[in-house]
């Protein structure tokens, strides 16, 4: 029942509390509803109640904008900022230097469900006021918040918490900022007659005490849903969810999932953090369940492409399921469309579907509603296959996956069920906790009826796959049974003995229509415990990212199971190429170090090509042994075609070299190196086929008594010494660059004649991505030169670019590179620049500007970064560029990476 303010009065006591003339906080409410934000109503003793997302926008609208005529401008512009990466430092100019240290015995990072699932300012000032009006979450929320500020002088603002850690209380600071070239609002826009200069604005910082003060003042409105459970601020503390069990026999193995999903939170925020190809779809519907779009739809999709909708799990999101499970490297590789619905926290305190709730498990209810409006907008939108609609999920993804196929079996051609339980398996919590703790055991008939009553549906019924780990202890493996028994039955063939075989070392029964058609399918992995089966690395089999719930076990489930459905049969033209390539280096990435194909000595130097040196690859697989035992050897003046097979063994653009007592780098400094092309005698990398032209030549011809052997020394003519004073070595090389055969000499980075050649030879090269170019340095070899830039022409908000690339790292993997950055971020306290290498998406070496330049003159060496943790693992290795600025006045983030080297420090047999 509506017990707070009407609006007429909130808007006269919020401006007592923010000390603002009443006056100007009803203009400002009038230009609300001239504008549409807010549904207009009566003065006076009819006026409707003040909400809390009414309150939000009127708090909103008076702290950013400096003007009353800018109210509705800054709310639209303020409610959109996205979260960037926490901090507990304050927001002051800085240079940061490396990566942040690893601390075995570090604890961990405060988690902080209260901003988890918010992805804009809007939404959590929203949800701060919702717990700030119920009586029971208050207080909690009085204890964690600190407060929020915006800023005027450029559309920045900020959450911050008070966290608790090793004893004592901690600021964090949530910070946002605008998305990808957004606009800034419009007195900071130029082309609009704004004035940008951030002296004429300030910051505002508003208390928890005065965000309390408003929040009591409103009321939630009588339809509206109430979240699960209300226990807001105190979800930070998960152990407190312990008491949601009554049964005290499933006491302890709830606790345990809590401790398992705390880390799984983790990583999913962590994955959140980064940019996203996700794009998200709002005004879908009604969205009864309250649920967020999220959407994947490939380049050059073809036409009616087909979807599948994926379900996450508990504390997981939409961004992070894909992470996990990989299917949109499927969706690029065949063709088809992705559809992430994304639960709200304030539905659910562990923000798990409500698999279990009769109102959302009712066709054309709540969260089940909710999915389907998503799936007729994206079918609408994208001029999708609706024959060809899938549906998967785990965990309670699971579950809500078996919700959809039964209240929808119309919708759907097929379904697979990850670590998931049977429809109707429970109507409330308590149940749901014995059915994942204990299961629940039905007739295949009794579970075929609650699908049949489900809808008006008569058949024909989605082809169903069932997937579960026989060690899983947070859903018990007889649900797995259960719910085949519920699908053969719904088929009619439960009385049908299944088909078994081993597939990748894993049991698998399907069960068959009348004319051999796979029906239902049941995967039983071996030794696996809660999570989807993940089989990570190249391979047109292999996709997704292990981690909590996500498990690398040998079988990957999102493969099979796009299989199932018959989605591997179509192959999208975008990724054809891709696909060979990636067949050609499945094997060869494995790289075995007993040979060293490119070495020019004994000592195990590495080629000597100027300074810096490029990128050079050593090493070869071993099924490459007998074709590279012919490669260049000291004694030779070329290669032939074992070399070939060395370019094919190591994927070109990495050196990598064994480096144990019997084998440590002994070469000088790049100071000390040899500045010429073919400095040290060894032929330089991009030549045709890899044959030095000059060398042949000049080496023929001293053969033949025309010339003497000798290379010319840099800068010297070569014509002295040749027959008739020609220079023939020269004009044989002249004339294959004019044919496009040979690279001339060397480019800089800043060579505008090199841009088009470096852009080609990044798209032939292994390493993917964009904003990345990759030049010539001064010996031929390959240079990355990457950059990026916001706010240039007024689009703010984090752009990055980032190129990438798979790797097999040995036991006790060390990676150096050399570098030059470029990192302009002075702008204003707030505009950034950074430059990071990544490994499978974590930090291993970073540099970073806020609201300062950074400017590296010189090279600058960066020697044994450890990847031990990455050890005996296929990886990406990234490195990556962002800026980001908030007004309209460039950031750039650029950077030079040479001589990219990863070694094992462990001895080589």
């Amino acid at each position: 029942m509506a017990t707070g303010l009407k609006r007429y009065e909130f808007s006269e006591r919020l401006a007592d509390i923010l000390g603002e003339s009443r006056r100007d906080l009803r203009f400002r409410v009038t230009m609300l509803v001239a504008d549409g934000l807010v549904a207009p109503g009566p003065r006076g003793r009819g006026s409707p109640p003040a909400t809390p997302h009414y309150a939000a926008k009127l708090l909103l609208g008076s702290m950013a904008a400096p003007q009353q005529s800018y109210t509705v401008e800054a709310i639209r512009c303020y409610e959109r900022l996205r979260p960037t990466a926490r901090t507990a430092d304050p927001a002051a100019p800085r240079i940061t230097l490396g990566p942040r240290p690893l601390s075995r015995h570090a604890s961990p990072p405060p988690t902080l469900p209260l901003l988890s699932g918010h992805r804009t300012f809007g939404e959590i000032l929203a949800r701060l006021l919702e717990l700030a009006t119920m009586p029971e979450t208050r207080q909690g929320l009085a204890r964690e918040l600190f407060g929020i500020w915006v800023s005027r002088s450029y559309p920045v603002s900020a959450v911050q918490l008070g966290a608790w850690s090793e004893g004592q209380r901690n600021i964090i600071t949530q910070g946002y900022e605008p998305a990808g070239g957004e606009r800034p609002p419009v007195w900071l826009d130029p082309e609009r007659d704004g004035n940008p200069d951030p002296g004429l604005y300030h910051t505002l910082f508003l208390p928890a005490a005065k965000l309390v003060e408003i929040g009591k003042l409103t009321s939630l409105p009588d339809q509206a849903r109430p979240p699960m459970i209300n226990l807001g601020p105190k979800m930070a503390r998960i152990s407190k969810l312990a008491d949601l069990v009554r049964q005290t026999r499933f006491r302890g193995r709830w606790e345990q999932l809590l401790a398992a999903l705390a880390s799984v939170q983790a990583w999913s925020d962590q994955v959140d953090t980064r940019a996203s190809k996700l794009v998200e779809v709002r005004d879908f519907g009604s969205n009864p369940g309250q649920l967020r779009m999220l959407t994947y739809v490939p380049d050059r999709l073809p036409a009616a492409a087909p979807l599948v909708v994926l379900l996450h799990g508990c504390t997981q999101s939409g961004v992070s399921f894909d992470k996990g499970t990989g299917w949109s490297t499927l969706a690029d590789r065949h063709g088809f469309a992705l559809l992430l619905p994304e639960q709200h926290w304030t539905n659910n305190p562990l923000r798990c579907f409500n698999w279990f709730r009769p109102a959302d498990t009712r066709r054309d209810e709540g969260e089940a509603l909710s999915i389907k409006q998503m799936i007729d907008r994206i079918l609408e939108d994208h001029g999708l296959d609706r024959r060809q609609v899938y549906v998967t999920g785990l965990s309670s993804g699971g579950a809500m996956t078996s919700v959809m196929l039964a209240t929808y079996p119309d919708l759907f051609a097929g379904g697979a069920v990850l670590a998931g339980v049977p429809y109707r398996t429970a109507d409330n919590m308590q149940e749901a906790f014995e059915s994942i703790f204990q299961g629940r055991s039905r007739t295949p008939r009794e579970w075929g009826n609650l699908v049949r009553g489900a809808s008006p549906h008569r058949g024909p019924w989605p082809k169903v796959s069932v997937w579960h780990g026989d060690a899983d202890s947070a859903v018990k493996p007889l649900n797995a049974d259960e719910l085949v028994k519920q699908w053969t039955d719904v088929h009619g063939v439960a009385a049908s003995p299944p088909v078994e075989r081993t597939v990748d070392g894993h049991l698998c029964r399907v069960w068959q229509g009348a004319d051999g058609e796979p029906l239902v399918e049941s995967y039983t992995i071996g030794g696996m415990s809660h999570g989807a089966p993940l089989s990570t690395g190249d391979r047109p089999d292999q996709c997704g990212t292990a981690a909590p719930f996500f498990n690398d076990v040998g079988i990957s489930s999102a493969f099979h199971i796009a299989g199932f459905w018959g989605l591997l049969e179509r192959e999208s033209d975008a990724s054809v190429a891709a696909a060979t390539a990636t067949a050609d280096r499945a094997r060869p990435t494995v790289i075995d170090l007993s040979r060293d194909y490119l070495s020019r000595d004994s000592g195990g130097d590495r080629p000597d090509h100027g300074q810096p040196e490029g990128i050079y690859a050593r090493g070869g697989h071993a099924s490459d042994q007998t074709a590279g035992s012919a490669a260049r050897r000291p004694e030779s003046g070329g290669t032939d075609a074992g070399s070939e097979s060395v370019a094919r063994g190591v994927p070109p653009g990495i050196l990598v070299e064994p480096s144990g007592p019997e084998r440590e780098e002994t070469g000088p400094e790049p100071s000390d190196r040899a500045s010429g092309p073919t400095g040290g005698g060894d032929v330089p990398l991009g030549i045709p086929l890899g044959i030095n032209v000059h060398g042949i030549v000049r080496k023929s011809l001293a053969a033949a008594g025309l010339i003497q052997d000798a290379a010319p020394a840099a800068g010297e003519s070569r014509a002295g010494d040749m027959p008739f004073g020609i220079d023939i070595p020269g004009i044989i090389g002249t004339s294959l660059e004019a044919a496009g055969r040979l690279r001339g000499s060397a480019t800089g980075p800043d060579s505008a004649g090199s841009t088009k050649e470096a852009a080609q030879a990044t798209a032939d090269s292994d390493w993917e991505g964009e904003g990345w170019e990759l030049l010539t340095d001064d010996s031929g070899g390959p240079r990355l030169f990457g950059q990026v830039s916001s706010g240039r022409t007024c689009e703010t908000g984090k752009q990055v670019r980032s190129a990438s690339r798979k790797i097999v790292l040995g036991p006790s993997p060390e990676l150096s590179y050399v570098r030059r950055l470029n990192l302009d971020a002075a702008v204003n306290d707030y505009t950034s620049a950074s430059f990071s290498v990544l490994v499978d998406g974590t930090p291993v070496d970073e540099a970073s500007a806020v609201g300062m330049e950074h400017v590296e003159v010189e090279w600058l060496q960066r020697s044994d970064i450890d990847l031990s943790r990455f050890a005996e693992r296929t990886v990406t290795l990234t490195f990556e560029v962002a800026a980001s600025s908030n007004v309209c006045s460039e950031v750039s983030a650029k950077a030079w990476v040479d001589r990219i080297r990863i070694k094992s420090v462990s001895s080589v047999c």
